[in-house]
């Protein structure tokens, strides 16, 4: 892993300040690194209650427990679609595209 030892700068109100925080503490990641996340094109998620965990370790353990070959599948699609959605930094699906810049050369000149 490449080691980080370039800094950015940037100013917010005392409100966006307070924000961030709060969604980073929410997402369990410092500043620094839901700052680098979003600003890469990823949105972290939330950390889940661990009710959410709980209900996890109970459908693995039925998938440990099922004897049908469609049943089993079904719930390992079902464990992989949960953690891709609610628990792993995922992409943002949006692209956005900056407008032209009105300054510039002249197109014939």
């Amino acid at each position: 892993m490449e080691n980080r030892t370039t800094r950015l700068y940037t100013r917010v109100t005392p409100a966006e300040r307070k924000k961030v925080h709060s969604l980073a503490k929410r997402c369990g990641l410092s500043v620094s690194e839901y700052i680098r996340q979003r600003a890469l094109g990823f949105a972290p998620r939330e950390i889940k209650p661990e009710i959410f965990y709980e209900l996890i370790r109970r459908i693995e353990a039925l998938y440990g427990e099922t004897r049908s070959e469609a049943v089993s599948e079904e719930l390992l699609s079902l464990l992989k679609d949960i953690r891709a959605e609610l628990v792993l930094p995922g992409k943002d699906k949006e692209v956005k595209v900056w407008p032209p810049l009105d300054s510039g050369p002249l197109k014939g000149n």
